[in-house]
């Protein structure tokens, strides 16, 4: 799923050409015209929000009033920041992580339990998926039958 991120930044042209900054990220990013810039400013918001994928924290929200200085140009940058980012687990790394064989994390995949993105041969997981489903995993075994208090 893809998550669409929206922030202001104000460009403005210096001895090397224009800079985009956005003010609330303490982002700047620059290009040698306006379209580079344009497309430089949306590449590092992309990049700044993948930092977010493997982090507990949330992303500031998002506030389109900003300071101008003169000759600076308002711009509104939106971002398509993409929940599968994160992922970059291997098969062998899951099956370490959750203790589990080649099968049973093919298993997962299929039942959607475990997010993946196939490169080649490889599928590279979910870290987000492998941790949800290491804190929710049960003790293997049948369990134990309760014995009712006789009296």
């Amino acid at each position: 799923m893809k998550e669409r991120m929206t922030y202001a930044a104000r460009i403005y042209k210096d001895d090397y050409g224009f800079v985009a900054e956005f003010p609330q990220l303490d982002l700047v990013t620059q290009g040698k015209n306006m379209n580079e810039v344009l497309y430089m400013a949306t590449d590092a918001l992309e990049t700044y929000f993948l930092d977010y994928a493997h982090d507990e924290s949330e992303p500031p929200v998002s506030d389109l009033d900003i300071e101008l200085r003169e000759g600076d140009v308002y711009a509104i940058i939106s971002a398509q920041v993409d929940s599968m980012a994160d992922c970059e687990m291997t098969t062998q790394e899951v099956m370490k992580q959750l203790g589990v064989n080649k099968q049973r994390v093919s298993q997962l995949r299929a039942a959607g339990k475990l997010s993946a993105r196939r490169i080649g041969r490889d599928y590279f997981h979910s870290r987000a998926d492998v941790k949800a489903l290491q804190q929710s995993q049960r003790k293997a075994g049948r369990p134990r039958k309760v014995l009712a208090a006789t009296g």
